[in-house]
């Protein structure tokens, strides 16, 4: 099974020198410190500023029939967008894994909507 992960950050005004070396070295060092022997993609990001959008991408998981590693994978990719997350606080953000919209939490960071709050 192969899927992938999207993110999506909005607002009026663009990315400064400051956040985008921040978010550049986090990029960097997710991509480095990968530690799964099976990778689709590194953690990508688009070139697009329209309609107030300052950062977006997408990062294709390895396909694989191992649930496990899929939802470890992923885990992985969303530890380091919650540390962009984290950079970019004051943006309307959207990311999800294919349809599915994850949901923000400050203490947890990006996680799958479950029942628990």
């Amino acid at each position: 099974m192969s899927c992938s992960l999207y993110y999506t950050a909005k607002r009026n005004i663009s990315l400064t020198d400051t956040e985008n070396k921040y978010i550049n070295n986090i990029i960097e060092e997710c991509n480095s410190k990968y530690p799964f022997s099976e990778k689709a993609e590194d953690f990508c990001v688009y070139d697009t500023t329209e309609n107030g959008i300052i950062f977006s991408g997408s990062t294709k998981l390895p396909y694989t029939d191992n649930f496990e590693l899929s939802f470890e994978v992923c885990e992985y990719w969303l530890e380091y967008l919650t540390e962009i997350t984290k950079v970019l606080h004051d943006c309307q953000w959207n990311v999800s894994l294919d349809d599915v919209s994850l949901i923000y939490s400050k203490s947890t960071g990006w996680r799958f909507p479950t029942d628990k709050k």
